[in-house]
């Protein structure tokens, strides 16, 4: 649908919150991708990991979980704020840096990190592919939250940047580590027979880059570039698009995700970029997707918005730009559900 940019229609996809997926299920009885016939579906992978190993091993090394701890892969961790300030925003966690303390790479590469080479995280995986090419649908391996994320979510932001300026090893190991976890990941997922693999790494603040491009092009580039030459080397001559996310403004990333093998760029925010601009220059080299507002039009637009956002894309595909219609970001509880029908209708009837 993408290759030739002449498809039968223009592909869409619709990402939500488990709190908006529950909403739809409950009104609906079908999945948003069913009831709203969708033509991705994803796929993921969670290492198999033992939070408990986490909680036991760090405690050793000085750092307390507390007690409303909600536990992620690699020892990433939130906490829930109380249910009334929180509601159904549950996207919305204080984060902890269980790493932050950490100053010795003998202790940080004793932690339970789980092998990524180890087959086991894997299973099933050739499975779900099959089923869903045989709905005649995109299967969609996700892997965002590539390096960058992951990494600063242990060691805490601020502690990134100061290891890079001061030139501790700690951050580079931890980046070491999922970049490796990504590759074998991926790599997994062209095994199995993905169509599109998603990675990313927010590096994009509302009006500039999170970071210099010159600390992007030292810490981050290279290591992307590993893992895109990963799937390009599994995938042979079948062809794996590859897509990534960052939310914010990161146009002036844009020809250099191009040179290391990027397909599909996601977002482009209309909130932060041209899109016009964007597809006039990109067009012929990059296939976009997500480009109708989160921030604003999604929760905020009337109905008749939203189905104006979704004509604004078609304009950009009709003067030649690959296109996927989608919401910038997964669909937050306080998108009203006639938006969400909106959207999904003007998709559906977009070309």
């Amino acid at each position: 649908m993408i290759e030739n940019g002449k498809p039968e229609w223009i592909p869409f996809d619709l990402p939500t919150t488990e709190p908006v997926r529950g909403a739809i299920l409950r009104e609906t009885g079908a999945s948003p991708e069913v009831e709203f016939d969708t033509d991705f579906r994803h796929v993921g992978v969670s290492l198999v990991d033992d939070p408990d190993r986490w909680r036991t091993t760090l405690e050793a090394t000085g750092f307390r979980y507390p007690a409303n701890t909600v536990m992620g892969p690699h020892g990433v961790a939130w906490v829930r704020p109380p249910l009334e300030s929180l509601g159904d925003a549950t996207h919305l966690l204080e984060m902890l840096h269980p790493l932050a303390h950490i100053e010795d790479r003998e202790i940080l590469a004793s932690l339970p990190w789980p092998d990524p080479a180890s087959g086991e995280h894997y299973r099933g995986l050739q499975g779900r592919c099959k089923a869903i090419h045989a709905e005649g649908k995109v299967a969609a391996g996700g892997r965002e939250c590539t390096i960058f994320e992951h990494t600063w979510y242990l060691r805490g932001m601020d502690n990134v940047f100061c290891d890079w300026a001061e030139g501790n090893p700690i951050t580079e190991w931890l980046l070491d580590y999922f970049t490796l976890r990504s590759i074998h990941e991926c790599r997994a997922f062209v095994a199995a027979g993905c169509d599109v693999i998603r990675l990313g790494d927010d590096v994009g603040t509302q009006e500039n880059l999170l970071i210099s491009i010159t600390m992007w092009r030292e810490h981050l580039k290279p290591r992307l570039k590993q893992v895109v030459d990963a799937i390009r080397e599994a995938s042979g001559p079948r062809k794996v698009w590859v897509q990534y996310h960052s939310d914010g403004f990161i146009t002036p990333l844009i020809p250099e995700l191009i040179e290391i093998g990027i397909d599909i760029l996601n977002p482009v925010q209309p909130e932060c970029m041209d899109l016009e601009a964007v597809a006039a220059e990109f067009q012929d080299r990059l296939a976009l997707c997500g480009m109708i507002g989160t921030q604003t039009t999604m929760p905020f637009g009337s109905p008749a918005d939203v189905e104006e956002a979704v004509v604004r894309v078609r304009r950009l595909h009709s003067t030649g730009a690959r296109v996927i219609v989608a919401p910038t970001h997964v669909l937050e509880p306080d998108v009203p559900m006639e938006n969400i029908r909106a959207f999904a209708n003007a998709a559906k009837h977009s070309l």
